[in-house]
């Protein structure tokens, strides 16, 4: 009985552990010129959903892309004069729910098995940023940051998503990779102000 406890204490210490960090896995696709070097600025303007146009100026990620942005040499510019149009697309759902692209025949698989209910249900929260080129209008750029953890509240993991989205921006050289940060302080500690966490690593994933 001894060693019992002491297994499920090491494997819960493991867990508890486990939560002073968070990652994001990321997927990038297409190209964008080296923004913010020799004092070069590309310009954007966000482009909004009609839903996303109805929250006004509520919605809480552009707050935070806007600065990530900046760091990185995007500044945000006049409709006429802007050289990017940025979308965002921001989703949470449980991680046993499958989200279908097409028909589903002989049925849809979970994404992930049940989990063990005593850790509680997992989730699955994206953000995906697509950079259209104007005047044309294609898409130059497409980068998307996946966050799983046990917690329902979807805010909680939009600096994570962002953080992973402009870590490496534009994440040359493969196609998916790892984001590896440090635990940011609750949005309560900083005057309702989301924190940004500290991204430790970044790796390409083998493929």
């Amino acid at each position: 009985m001894k060693f019992l406890l002491t297994i499920c204490t090491v494997s819960m210490v493991a867990v508890l552990a486990g939560c002073a960090s968070a990652s994001t896995d990321v997927q990038a696709s297409g190209d964008l010129p080296p923004a913010g070097l020799k004092g070069t600025v590309s310009t954007y303007r966000f482009a909004r959903t009609p839903a996303q146009a109805d929250a006004g100026d509520n919605l809480p990620y552009e707050a935070m892309l806007r600065e990530g942005l900046a760091q990185r040499g995007f500044q945000q510019g006049a409709a006429d004069a802007a050289r990017y149009l940025v979308s965002a697309a921001w989703a949470s759902r449980p991680a046993d729910i499958t989200v279908a692209t097409g028909d589903c025949k002989g049925g849809c698989v979970p994404a992930e098995g049940p989990s063990l209910p005593w850790f509680g249900r997992r989730y699955v929260h994206t953000l995906t940023l697509r950079f259209f080129a104007l005047p044309d209008g294609h898409e130059a750029y497409k980068v998307s940051a996946e966050k799983r953890d046990r917690n329902a509240d979807a805010q909680q993991a939009l600096p994570y998503l962002v953080a992973g989205a402009l870590a490496k921006m534009p994440y040359a050289g493969a196609p998916q990779w790892r984001v590896k940060m440090k635990d940011a302080a609750p949005a309560s500690a900083q005057g309702g102000t989301p924190a940004m966490p500290e991204v430790t690593s970044v790796t390409p994933l083998a493929q």
